[in-house]
């Protein structure tokens, strides 16, 4: 958990804000479906704590989680905030905090793993979000 801010971490009320305002990007996403966010620092490190976006019958959940590794983190797609970035998103958490997300992943302070087949990450719904971030590599050709 080096360099970062713990409250950042910690606040899941307001992540879970922002996915309910956020919520129709989620909708088709498959229950289980899982959205992962983790420092720069813990991925390198293969452990730490990693904060998962998941898809529930209700809606989405958030949840801190242990990280073992990119093989074990049981995510879709994995974020990985280099220092600073996940705070600069909590801080517009009320505003537009994916839009922040998506200038980061263009200026390579957040980078993007994908975890799961592309197969799947379409059957499981992921397509609007990675879209609405500016990433389209999942293309209108299936």
């Amino acid at each position: 958990m080096s360099g970062r801010g713990e409250s950042t971490w910690s606040d899941l009320d307001g992540w879970h804000s922002l996915l309910a305002r956020e919520h129709r990007l989620f909708e088709p996403m498959v229950e289980g479906a899982r959205v992962g966010i983790v420092a720069r620092a813990d991925a390198d490190a293969g452990h730490g704590d990693l904060l998962a976006w998941s898809r529930t019958r209700d809606g989405m959940r958030v949840e801190r989680r242990p990280f073992h590794g990119f093989a074990d983190c049981d995510v879709g797609v994995l974020f990985v905030a280099q220092d600073g970035a996940l705070e600069a998103l909590h801080a517009r958490i009320d505003e537009n905090a994916l839009g922040a997300m998506k200038l980061q992943l263009r200026d390579g302070s957040m980078l993007l793993y994908v975890i799961a087949p592309k197969k799947q990450l379409l059957d499981d719904g992921y397509e609007d979000f990675l879209e609405a971030l500016g990433l389209a590599f999942l293309g209108a050709c299936r």
